[in-house]
């Protein structure tokens, strides 16, 4: 989600889901519960030492990214300050974070220990200041990203969106050894702009999660799943993202996210890049009560436990109504209760009309306040 239009996303999101379910298309396969009637989530993949990772996927991450993956690693291990509470800021960035963060804390006592952005070829120049400023008050930044179709002649801030009716573009014309193209230059050029921004934060010393290509197995973006096809490149370009930004631009402050959505129209693991691109396991899901299921069906994501990442919800939001009564102490509930191993969580932004951060919802005092909690005051992964 991004931008101010998000809760057309979200109708249109859960109209192409019921489609697709209604279609009979892919949703992955699903377990049972087990007999105490928590779902089964015990990998269907062993996680063979082969998996397990010595470090992180770019092998020369800098310090500080090797530090923050090894404590993100070692949080369900703990008896408290286990989640890292997030929080997700539009363009108005110090606005926002005065309002999102600052105001929070005025409520209850905390702000939330990761900031997120979305990266759309559009910032405005007082974003990357507020991210170094989170960074060094000790918390963690991540980003994902919204840049539009490369496959339009005509630029749209908006144009990442797409019908999800027609068929996707060719994502291999966009890679670095695909041959000469107008989308290849537009994308190439984004992709430094992208850099550039990654540059100025590594120059101070910020460390960035990032999750390119979100939801990929979904039908909404250019770069998803054809529903035509049943297919797409975004594996392969995720992979030439990673290259680019660690082998050509030198880049080694980044921490890279692998977030599917629910599977609606393609199972969860069907554009993973492979173990040796991926730090962090960061799906999305958008529920008034943590579930990674479908509707009636059980939530395993065995699949993706198996990759012997950290678990994260590195965009979490609501469904309606969207009045403000979202019980937010819910999130953690859920987690101590059916979801231990998740690490992390990031409540997407209210927008008009629509209440969904933490500030605008209910109970976040009782959440903020909860001993499973990190947050910006107490966080510790520098120590």
């Amino acid at each position: 989600m991004v931008g101010m239009p998000r809760v057309d996303r979200r109708t249109v999101l859960r109209a192409v889901a019921g489609a697709a379910l209604t279609a009979g298309c892919s949703t992955g396969t699903q377990a049972p519960f087990g007999p105490t009637g928590i779902p089964t989530l015990e990998p269907s993949v062993p996680r063979t030492s082969a998996r397990q990772p010595s470090g992180p996927s770019d092998p020369q991450a800098s310090q500080d990214a090797r530090k923050l993956l090894a404590w993100l690693t070692g949080l369900p291990q703990r008896d408290a300050k286990r989640v890292v509470s997030g929080q997700q800021i539009g363009p108005e960035a110090r606005a926002d974070y005065d309002r999102m963060f600052v105001g929070l804390a005025r409520r209850t006592g905390h702000r939330p220990a990761l900031i997120g952005v979305s990266y759309d070829g559009y910032w405005k120049d007082g974003i990357v200041p507020v991210l170094i400023d989170h960074w060094r008050s000790g918390g963690v930044v991540a980003m994902d990203l919204h840049l539009p179709n490369p496959f339009l002649a005509k630029v749209d801030p908006e144009a990442y969106r797409i019908d999800s009716a027609v068929s996707k573009p060719d994502l291999t014309a966009l890679l670095a050894d695909a041959k000469p193209s107008d989308a290849r230059t537009r994308w190439r050029t984004n992709l430094d702009k992208l850099a550039d921004v990654f540059e100025e934060l590594s120059d101070a010393g910020v460390t960035v999660i990032f999750r390119p290509l979100h939801e990929a197995n979904g039908l909404w973006f250019w770069w998803g799943h054809d529903m035509k096809t049943q297919n797409s490149a975004s594996k392969e370009l995720y992979r030439d993202i990673h290259d680019h930004m660690t082998k050509t631009r030198k880049l080694h402050n980044i921490l890279w996210g692998f977030a599917p959505a629910k599977p609606w129209n393609a199972p969860r693991m069907k554009y993973y890049p492979g173990d040796d691109m991926i730090d962090i396991m960061g799906p999305t899901i958008y529920e008034n009560t943590i579930r990674f299921g479908l509707r009636d069906q059980t939530d395993d994501i065995s699949d993706m436990l198996a990759a012997a990442r950290p678990m994260a919800l590195l965009e979490l939001g609501s469904i309606e109504p969207y009045d403000g009564s979202w019980d937010t102490a819910g999130i953690i509930e859920t987690i101590r209760t059916r979801y231990p191993f998740l690490t992390m969580f990031n409540c997407w932004r209210s927008w008009p009309g629509v209440k969904m951060s933490l500030v605008d919802v209910s109970n976040a005092d009782k959440l903020m306040n909860d001993p499973w909690i990190v947050s910006a005051e107490n966080i510790d992964w520098r120590t």
